[in-house]
């Protein structure tokens, strides 16, 4: 059941968005004038029924993915064939176009797996070309699932330009990927370890344009893989039960060995310097939910600094305030020395006359 249902998930990421453009945008299947999909391989533990590659293999043994290239273009090209580690997008998907994926956690990178790696192969204008990449299943134990993808785009050509209707000038290089997704035979599945690593000020993406707020760097430290998320953040201010700032996002996926920025958008709001506490809630099929804590601090430094970014002017009303009341209670002990002095000064002509006539009396 659970197989299905990440075949069917992982079909949805290879037809409906196959690849991922250079410049982060998703593009669909007939962009950049070519296209591929997985061929059946000669081994019989890849399977490619969901769209992906689907592999349960014996630690050590060897297998062929193969993926059909086609150029729809008109003319002969070149394209570069990668097969790459998975990795979580700041939106919440699997990625499979980086060369490099680091992460404290990963200890088998599928991009080391392949042996015949970066492949570089001619299509014809119109034609079809199969490529073959040989994978090697590690002898290490993996308790749950590797995830990688084989990564395709046109080798040595310029991006193509396109115009916005702004007029801004678009370049894109595009990229397309297919999905793998790698089981050991007869070994037990881990679950899945969901943590916050930390929380720090961001300027975010919302659907109103650029805001400040803060991302969360969401971890899976295990090699288990549940996909298709609800989630749910709250940040809430000690010392202030009016400050609540709260995010949803659906169709959450965080790799196996991988982390990701879950971005929380503050309004219109500066930033505030302060201790702050971040509850996340995800929840799979409606049947499982993990909840996340964390606190977090942000500094003054932090705070002026995106609220500059964010273009928030600093607020320097407290300061005009103190300067009025330091006025203010300049102007009234001014006032006193004054009326004290002149006092002083209108009393002594009587102490003298009373001098005098005590002097009279006594002749």
């Amino acid at each position: 059941m659970k197989q299905n249902l990440l075949k069917i998930v992982f079909a949805v990421f290879a037809l409906v968005g196959i690849g991922f453009a250079m410049n982060t945008n998703t593009v669909n299947a007939t962009s950049g004038d070519f296209t591929l999909k997985p061929e059946a391989s000669s081994s019989s533990k890849v399977n490619i029924d969901g769209g992906f590659y689907y592999i349960d293999g014996d630690p050590g043994e060897t297998v062929d993915l193969k993926v059909g290239v086609y150029n729809t273009s008109k003319e002969s090209r070149q394209f570069i064939v990668y097969g790459n580690t998975a990795f979580t997008t700041d939106e919440g998907q699997p990625g499979y176009d980086k060369l490099k994926v680091k992460d404290p956690n990963l200890k088998i990178s599928m991009h080391d797996l392949f042996q015949n790696n970066k492949q570089i192969v001619t299509v014809p204008a119109g034609k079809d070309v199969v490529v073959t990449m040989n994978l090697t299943i590690p002898t290490q134990t993996i308790g749950g699932f590797l995830m990688g993808g084989i990564n395709i785009q046109p080798y040595h050509e310029s991006a193509k330009g396109t115009v916005a209707q702004d007029g801004t000038l678009i370049k894109n290089k595009f990229s397309y990927s297919l999905p793998i997704e790698l089981t050991q035979a007869g070994t037990k599945r881990d679950d899945v370890n969901y943590k916050i690593n930390l929380v720090k000020p961001r300027i975010v993406n919302t659907m109103d344009g650029k805001e400040i707020g803060v991302a969360a760097n969401v971890a899976n430290t295990s090699n288990a893989f549940v996909s298709g998320l609800s989630s749910k953040a709250t940040i809430t201010k000690y010392g202030d039960k009016g400050f609540k700032k709260t995010e949803t996002k659906d169709d959450q996926s965080i790799v196996p060995t991988s982390n990701y920025n879950y971005t929380v958008g503050w309004g219109k709001e500066p930033l505030k310097a302060g201790k702050y506490h971040i509850k996340m809630v995800y929840s799979g099929n409606g049947v499982r939910t993990w909840v996340l804590d964390k606190d977090f601090t942000i500094t003054n430094a932090q705070a002026n600094q995106f609220n500059k970014l964010a273009g928030h002017k600093p607020n320097y009303l407290w300061l005009y305030i103190l300067l009025a009341v330091l006025v203010l209670a300049l102007i009234m002990g001014l006032g006193v020395y004054l009326g004290k002095k002149g006092n002083k000064g209108k009393s002594a002509p009587s102490r003298s006359n009373n001098s005098r006539n005590r002097r009279r009396r006594r002749r």
